[in-house]
């Protein structure tokens, strides 16, 4: 019944905040935004991998930076094992996840402009869980022993990401969907977080970018905002650099990855430097 009533709540808190979304200035969406997203991320933690799993995941928002250009706090979106359907294995899937903050003037993320550094631009982590308990998004030799990754599941999740839970909201079809990926180093085992064992790849993308003119409103509008930039071509492809340090967490059976993907090489460093890397992972007991 409690669960019932948490979900009319939020119903209802969305509604009123779309209706603010319409009607206040540009300047006043960032507040919708933190607003909506903190109470459906909230939401969701209950029943994400972290929680499930007992993995304490803490990644900085976006004031760890010194630019200040990612929106104030990551956010958590579980689709569960609506990964594993379309990939049609027994997977469980978590996302944490963050994006270019918002342009006052123009009310919306810069996730929408084409001309940002951020244009499209994410970081956060994907938590990963086999139904049979498997390291899925690594290799494994002839004695069961994690060797390397496995760049293709890696990269089935973040196409799922983006292609799935954002461009779709945007117009993406079947039809128009692009997203390839060319290993460019690694991996290379690091230490990252606080830990050993981290495989770290580097990869140039070409993938739809979010620049787009709106026809009807979409849910996701709620949290980037209404797009405010011309876009000659609706979610034309754009070239993008990506990062990823992946580990699977034998004790939890959970694979986790940190994951950078920014139209800018200099935001993907920095973002790595100052933010992603200051992340910190931990076990909970009993």
């Amino acid at each position: 019944m409690l669960r019932f009533f948490e979900k009319i709540i939020l119903i209802l808190t969305s509604i009123l905040l779309l209706l603010a979304l319409l009607i206040m200035p540009p300047f006043s969406k960032k507040l919708i935004a933190m607003g909506v997203m903190g109470v459906y991320s909230s939401a969701c933690e209950k029943e994400a991998l972290t929680s499930t799993e007992g993995i304490a995941l803490s990644i900085p928002g976006g004031n760890a930076s010194s630019d200040g250009d990612w929106f104030p706090f990551v956010m958590t979106f579980h689709p569960g094992r609506s990964f594993g359907y379309t990939v049609g294995k027994d997977l469980s899937l978590s996302i944490l996840y963050n994006f270019g903050d918002f342009i006052p003037l123009k009310g919306c993320s810069s996730l929408y402009d084409p001309q940002s550094p951020y244009y499209s631009s994410f970081y956060g982590a994907y938590l990963v869980k086999s139904g049979d308990g498997s390291p899925y998004g690594f290799s494994v030799n002839g004695n069961n022993i994690i060797d390397s990754v496995n760049a293709d599941e890696i990269a089935a999740v973040a196409r799922y990401d983006y292609q799935n839970l954002v461009l779709r909201d945007f117009g993406l079809t079947v039809g128009n969907a692009v997203f390839d990926f060319e290993i460019k180093n690694g991996p290379d085992v690091c230490s990252y977080a606080g830990s050993d064992g981290w495989y770290r790849t580097d990869a140039e993308m070409t993938v739809n970018g979010c620049a787009h003119q709106k026809k009807e409103f979409a849910a996701s509008y709620l949290q980037y905002g209404i797009p405010a930039f011309d876009a000659e071509r609706d979610l034309a492809p754009v070239r993008m650099f990506g990062r990823i340090y992946g580990k699977f967490i034998e004790e939890k059976s959970v694979s986790v990855f940190f994951y950078i993907i920014a139209a800018s090489e200099d935001v993907l460093e920095t973002c790595d430097r100052q933010i992603l890397s200051k992340s910190t992972v931990q076990l909970k007991t009993g």
